[in-house]
């Protein structure tokens, strides 16, 4: 690549920054490490090579090959890959924006739609990037319980945004993910509600979930939502993330153990026959993202450089 190119890739991530993740220039240029005089010129620059139009017309290359590489490996209908600002450490900002871009083609239509959401921060930030729209024949549906052990709300839950921002009617699941034993699980899961619930989600025209992490700082822990005992038996067992609350190996398969019997959220497998979509960054998520490709749960990928790279790197 010349210094021509190397300028324009450039030029074309401070566009993507400013148009499409809402940067300030001073933002800009903290993230690319130049002057506030370089991001103007560089933005110059996009204009003047015609990158900036209702969208940004130029393909960030190295975004584009991991996407390309993912879709054809794991057979996705579409895998969104962001830029990630060099040395920021979150990209949920910019996972929502392109969430946001995909949910909207399902909540803009006029016929009545059911959409099924999962957790997580970039669940919540995507429901929260959503434009405003009247559209009170939509039904968003949570695939996840939304209470903690200790009786608190889990706070990025996205039904209740996504439902605010339209109108539209509202569905929570109102269980702990986890359940303190199987009896309690086989109670909850028998109640009219929860199965009414159940019969909603399973009409959904696709579901948007997150993938959570194993280690201590994953949110299923930091949330309270499993002890310190529970994590260090998921560890010991390899678990590598999480859909949903199921707990998952290397090889996307959900791993049998004290804490799954005790699961409450919807099984996975009856997700088969749906466009399911996960939404997850970082390199911490790419084990979690590569085994439920590995295990062929998601029809569509969102999710940023840092871990594309660590899902084309173990290929």
């Amino acid at each position: 690549m010349d210094k021509f190119e190397v300028k324009l890739d450039q030029a074309a991530r401070a566009a993507w920054l400013s148009y499409v993740g809402g940067c300030t220039q001073d933002d800009i240029a903290a993230q690319l490490g130049v002057s506030r005089p370089g991001v103007q010129r560089l933005l110059a620059l996009a204009r003047q090579e015609g990158l900036i139009k209702v969208h940004i017309d130029h393909p960030i290359a190295h975004c584009t090959a991991l996407s390309q590489a993912i879709r054809t490996r794991f057979g996705l209908d579409y895998c969104d890959v962001v830029p990630a600002a060099t040395g920021a450490a979150d990209t949920t900002p910019y996972l929502a924006v392109a969430g946001a871009e995909r949910l909207s083609k399902f909540i803009e239509r006029s016929e009545p739609q059911t959409l099924s959401l999962g957790t997580g921060r970039s669940i919540r930030a995507t429901a929260e990037a959503l434009s405003r729209i009247d559209r009170p024949q939509h039904r968003f549906v949570s695939l996840v319980g939304n209470v903690a052990r200790d009786g608190s709300a889990n706070r990025y839950d996205g039904v209740m945004v996504a439902a605010d921002k339209t109108g539209g009617e509202r569905f929570l699941l109102p269980t702990p993910v986890v359940a303190t034993s199987v009896e309690e699980k086989e109670s909850l899961l028998s109640q009219p509600l929860f199965r009414a619930i159940g019969n909603v989600a399973t009409q959904a025209a696709a579901a948007f979930i997150g993938v959570g992490r194993i280690d201590p700082q994953a949110t299923l822990f930091q949330d309270h939502f499993i002890s310190a005992d529970e994590l260090k038996e998921l560890l010991a067992l390899d678990a590598v993330g999480e859909l949903l609350g199921w707990p998952m190996n290397a090889n996307g398969e959900v791993i049998d153990c004290s804490i799954t019997r005790r699961v409450t959220s919807l099984p996975l497998p009856m997700f088969h026959d749906l466009p399911v979509v996960a939404l997850a960054g970082g390199r911490e998520k790419g084990p979690g993202i590569l085994a439920a490709l590995r295990g062929g749960w998601l029809n569509g990928l969102i999710t940023d450089e840092h871990a594309a790279r660590f899902v084309v790197d173990h290929l």
